[in-house]
């Protein structure tokens, strides 16, 4: 399959993206560098990258966060954003690292940077997408929807006296 290809954007276009994606990463938390590629990735929209320290953490927001975010059926870009400010928060947060298993499966990193970004987030349709991510995650590795969603709202409880 091959990658869609972005449509040319002004410089000013690209210079509005890169300040919206730094103003919606500040907003939530995010610490480090925000940067804005007119490219699609692989990784729906943006990827966190670790840094040596937390100054250097990077944000890359591609082309892709913004088409989701122009389509009202998919994910805004602060709950893309959000997400990525979830892996962070596994990364660096004193409190999560000390109460979470050190050495956790891709799978489980994903569904847990999914609900600390929803509780990040202040519109409930955010809160909402990020929960079900969440629980679509758990759903490929076989959880019972039902189990899944307890399971989750659980961890999402216990995550917001954490933070």
């Amino acid at each position: 399959m091959t990658q869609p290809r972005p449509s040319r954007i002004s410089a000013s276009e690209r210079s509005a993206r890169q300040r919206r994606a730094s103003l919606v990463a500040r907003r939530l938390g995010f610490v480090g560098r925000v940067e804005y590629r007119h490219v699609f990735g692989q990784s729906g929209g943006a990827q966190y990258g670790l840094g040596i320290v937390p100054d250097q953490d990077l944000l890359n927001v591609d082309a892709a966060a913004f088409d989701r975010d122009a389509d009202p059926e998919d994910f805004s870009l602060e709950a893309i954003i959000a997400h990525e400010r979830g892996h962070q928060l596994l990364a660096r947060h004193q409190r999560l690292s000390r109460n979470l298993p050190r050495a956790c499966s891709e799978v489980t990193e994903e569904i847990v940077a999914s609900l600390l970004g929803s509780l990040l987030v202040e519109k409930e349709k955010d809160q909402q997408d990020l929960l079900l991510k969440a629980l679509f995650e758990a759903d490929k590795q076989g959880l019972a929807p039902d189990r899944a969603a307890l399971l989750i709202m659980e961890l999402r409880a216990l995550l917001e006296k954490i933070l």
